[in-house]
């Protein structure tokens, strides 16, 4: 009879090599019709509403979506940026139905999210990414102590507030009773901020508020027969190279287009795992998962660095500016 140590040595290799496996097969993975269960039958399409989508992630996302044969609304405050998204869908998938909205998320208030809403009605909606998000002052990086009361409210609108009411009012249009097999999907972008980052309080205060809005909400539409064809999960980005993120960007960072093409074809794996947070971008993943492990004077110094050199650089290109 094998001795109790090999017997544990045994057990331990077999789960590392099962946890190397599952990690491969999530991060490379692709299913052949990604989201194909989130599309309805007819041949009018089946839409997507994705928030801040002029460009970035937002817009990445949507542009693997319209690949992958759904409608896409772009949702976003610039209406020229806006214009200039829509058309490079058309360009990239032509045919592809793609529709506009212009708002401010930061000022939107309950009669313009009522009548978001009503403009929806008679399309076939199946998929709300809540994206939208950022720092909306000057200087992205700064200490709580210099921002104003104005300040601090417009990113809780940016990145809580406005999701919050928007997944409200759409949760009843998502959860119409659906043909058997189709469901309907709601995906929140946090960030990987969520930790606590120095220079980025209330930022990280609201992509922790999206952690745990998304798993309650998940379990509430799970405990209910009526809303347990609606999934719901948390996404949380790394550091991704965008156009509100252009200064000292991470090693290995992907850029907006990888990562919303990365998201979109390794959804379906998360889903089927009964994740509430998910982390596509395998680097991300990899590096996240190590953080826990970490004593703090490690984190410490680590996001200290990160994020103060983050900070340099864009207080260096404002001086430029002046």
């Amino acid at each position: 009879m094998a001795s109790l140590p090999i017997l544990l040595l045994g057990a331990t290799a077999l789960y590392i090599i099962y946890y190397i496996v599952d990690f491969l097969a999530l991060h490379f993975y692709h299913p052949s019709q990604p989201l194909a269960v989130y599309k309805r039958k007819g041949n009018e399409p089946t839409y997507a509403l994705v928030t801040g989508s002029s460009g970035g992630i937002g817009l990445g996302i949507a542009q693997e979506l319209v690949t992958q044969g759904f409608g896409v609304i772009l949702l976003g405050h610039l209406p020229a940026e806006l214009a200039e998204a829509k058309a490079s869908l058309e360009r990239r998938a032509p045919g592809a139905a793609v529709r506009t909205i212009t708002m401010n998320v930061v000022t939107a208030n309950p009669a313009d999210l009522d009548a978001l809403a009503l403009s929806l009605k008679d399309l076939k909606l199946s998929i709300l990414f809540n994206n939208v998000g950022g720092t909306p002052y000057h200087l992205p990086m700064r200490e709580l102590s210099t921002m104003s009361c104005l300040d601090i409210d417009n990113t809780i609108n940016m990145n809580a507030r406005f999701m919050s009411r928007l997944t409200s009012l759409l949760l009843p249009r998502l959860a119409r009773p659906a043909a058997p097999g189709e469901r309907s999907l709601i995906v929140n972008l946090s960030s990987a901020s969520h930790v606590g980052l120095p220079w980025l309080t209330i930022y990280s205060a609201t992509k922790a508020y999206n952690l745990a809005f998304s798993a309650s909400l998940s379990r509430e539409l799970i405990a209910n027969p009526a809303t347990s064809h609606v999934d719901c999960l948390a996404i949380t980005p790394g550091d991704v190279q965008s156009q509100s993120n252009t200064q000292a960007s991470v090693t290995n960072s992907p850029t907006w287009d990888t990562y919303g093409r990365c998201l979109v074809l390794t959804l379906d794996n998360a889903i089927t795992r009964g994740f509430k947070v998910f982390i596509p971008y395998w680097f991300h993943d990899f590096t996240l998962r190590m953080v826990p492990w970490l004593p703090e004077s490690v984190r410490q110094s680590t996001f200290t660095n990160v994020i103060g050199a983050k900070k340099a650089a864009w207080e260096a290109e404002a001086a430029k500016a002046k």
